[in-house]
């Protein structure tokens, strides 16, 4: 059993704009409040001293071959800093070689944990066998990613369900009314603008609606897929009289407010997902869910009255989207109440920081249970 309080090294990215980067800052702020002496080896673009960690260390994330070399120094030197720190607990949230050279270096006394979240590895890698070997134990982020990982990179790994923290504090969830106009109909995407998302084709199934008046769409976020997107709007008629891109969203509060403003999300993700902290913030404001079948959101979706899963592809998707807004048209089927109590019984804050506690109490006996 572990003596409180711990000295702990956090390491994985840092910032606003992606679900791994949330929980990172999340899970910071929780183990300080704890009063666990942190420090936090962050991945971002640049250098930043926000958090609450006793120290922090910044790794490079730029292009290039200066890039490349800024980098390995970062690591190098967050490595030997972590050996000197020499801590009680390592949770690395998220994977690649500095990860598994940090392990390496934190001490055999050290704990080692580190989160997989999504399940796009191939069977048998050697770089994913390597890296879950340097660690004592690996975290998934639901069911469904547990068996993933015992079935593509050993049946004998040390792994449990360990959830992720989302930025929805109690005090934080608001209970309004969407803002709407009589009889429309509002529904968002909130996330980054990549390939993995299925943009694209929400934008082409969104096309083949035939409501009048047509619902409306709002695409919050950035990403390499900007242009496209906005080039896609522009020369379709259907979607730039529907369909607007919004740029970047607030976090916080601010984003809570927003999000209650809808009457339903849509995550239409073709690949590499978990699952994605947007459909838990959604929920905590009650919305009704359009997704897919990627990755861990089966484990959320299952059972949900209040989501509409569908294949992955553009047909499925346009069946699903159709039924999504004649649902929420007609106001039968989605309970927004029954969405939250869902929320606060198996996603809330609490509940994520029961189940962290209970791994800071013995790392070693929550992993061999």
């Amino acid at each position: 059993m572990c003596a409180l309080p711990l000295k702990i090294v956090i390491a994985g990215p840092l910032g606003s704009s992606g679900g791994l980067e949330v929980h990172t800052g999340e899970l910071e702020l929780f183990l300080v409040s704890q009063g666990h002496r942190v420090l936090r080896i962050n991945i971002i673009s640049q250098n930043s001293s926000n958090g609450n960690a006793y120290r922090h260390i910044s790794i490079s994330n730029v292009a290039g071959t200066k890039g490349k070399v800024y980098k390995v120094f970062d690591w190098l030197k967050a490595c030997f800093l972590t050996r000197l720190f020499a801590p009680d607990l390592l949770i690395s949230t998220a994977i690649g070689s500095g990860y598994k050279w940090l392990s390496l270096f934190a001490g055999s006394r050290t704990f080692r944990i580190v989160q997989i979240v999504t399940d796009d590895y191939p069977h048998n890698d050697a770089g994913m066998l390597s890296l879950v070997q340097a660690y004592d134990a690996v975290a998934a982020q639901t069911s469904i990613l547990k068996d993933q990982v015992r079935a593509k990179i050993s049946p004998t790994v040390s792994c449990r369900v360990l959830p992720c923290f989302h930025q929805i504090h109690p005090a934080s969830r608001e209970s309004i009314l969407p803002q709407t106009l009589p009889g429309e109909i509002r529904l968002a995407y909130f996330g980054r603008l990549a390939g993995n998302k299925g943009l694209s084709l929400l934008l082409d199934a969104w096309a083949q609606l035939n409501f009048s008046p047509l619902p409306k769409l709002d695409i919050w976020g950035s990403g390499n897929l900007l242009s496209n997107l906005e080039e896609k709007v522009r020369i379709t008629s259907s979607l730039s009289s529907s369909v607007t891109l919004k740029g970047p969203y607030p976090c916080g509060p601010e984003y809570i407010k927003l999000l209650s403003s809808y009457q339903g999300l849509v995550l239409p993700s073709q690949s590499t997902e978990g699952l994605p902290l947007v459909l838990l913030e959604a929920a905590s404001v009650g919305l009704p869910i359009l997704t897919s079948t990627v990755g861990g959101i089966p484990d959320f979706a299952n059972g949900n009255p209040d989501v509409i899963m569908v294949d992955i592809g553009l047909q499925s998707l346009a069946i699903g989207l159709n039924n999504f807004i004649c649902f929420i048209h007609n106001g039968d089927k989605f309970d927004r109440s029954r969405h939250k109590s869902l929320f606060l019984r198996q996603y809330s804050r609490p509940a994520i920081e029961s189940a962290w506690s209970r791994v800071l109490h013995s790392p070693s006996s929550f992993f061999s249970a």
